[in-house]
């Protein structure tokens, strides 16, 4: 499991896998954080910042380890969900954690009800999202600073902002062409940068 904030987790997967014998290649993505640039105001970050936050903090108070696995990711109020939990109950409580949260607009719940994943599967599912993140980043055609994406058992689930039909078919044309990708789940909305819809932006 991976998410497009959180490039940590490789380091400390590769040396497990160095100690356990695994061999797999596992790309790693390095990236200045003065680049980053998203369409909307820094304020409308600080919320996002804010709301996550306090799911994070939520999810602390839950049973120990319950929701270990679960990612959260939030833009422009509305929160993805996203990894593993072994019953739906946990998957239920996850949800209802999140939208107990102040500001919080729609829960898109897409943790998966599994076994904890392997120490290999969750190497490759770091590889696949690192391999991901350097296509997206190379890309001129959209932003990816507007998206939001995890990785979890090889699905890529993607959410955020596209300024036009375009710009979100090109994501979703990288993100299924990357190695190891078996499946994607889209969740990217088509708006451009003032909020208001309009059939021209697909002609951009």
């Amino acid at each position: 499991m991976l998410t497009a904030r959180c490039l940590a987790p490789a380091f400390g997967v590769a040396a497990l896998l160095a100690l356990t014998g695994c061999d797999l290649d596992i790309p790693l993505f390095y990236e200045d954080p003065t680049t980053l640039s998203e369409d909307r105001s820094e304020e409308a970050q600080q919320l996002d910042d804010r709301i996550r936050g306090d799911i994070l903090s939520a999810f602390v108070e839950q049973e120990v380890g319950t929701l270990k696995n679960v990612t959260v990711d939030v833009y422009e109020e509305n929160v993805l969900l996203t990894g593993t939990v072994t019953g739906p109950e946990a998957r239920d409580t996850a949800g209802t954690v999140a939208a107990s949260a102040e500001g919080v607009g729609d829960i898109i719940n897409e943790i998966q009800v599994m076994k904890d994943s392997s120490l290999r599967d969750k190497a490759e599912d770091l590889s696949i999202g690192n391999r991901l993140k350097a296509r997206l980043r190379e890309s001129t055609k959209i932003n990816s600073f507007n998206l939001r994406w995890s990785v979890v058992d090889r699905v890529v689930y993607i959410f955020g902002r596209a300024k036009s039909q375009r710009e979100r078919d090109k994501a979703l044309e990288i993100v299924r062409s990357v190695r190891g990708v078996r499946d994607v789940v889209d969740h990217i909305a088509v708006r451009p940068p003032d909020g208001t819809q309009s059939w021209l932006n697909n002609l951009l």
